[in-house]
């Protein structure tokens, strides 16, 4: 997936923080605590972590049927 599509799909999925690659890049996510992470699969993984109730939320609406 296009790296501007899927930041734009993680602001969506994870509002209350700020997600962003970094000048190495890595990913990096501001909330109540800043995380990083190599790849985009850490990210997620520690944004589940450190939120899971965003996570939650994120899921709900990934697999909401319309």
């Amino acid at each position: 997936m296009n790296e501007s599509v899927m930041l734009l799909l993680l602001h969506h999925l994870f509002p209350e923080w700020a997600i962003m690659r970094d000048g190495a890049g890595g990913w990096r996510a501001v909330g109540r605590i800043s995380i990083s992470a190599s790849d985009l699969d850490g990210l997620l993984e520690s944004l589940a972590t450190a939120d899971p109730d965003a996570t939650r939320h994120a899921v709900s609406l990934l697999t909401e049927v319309r």
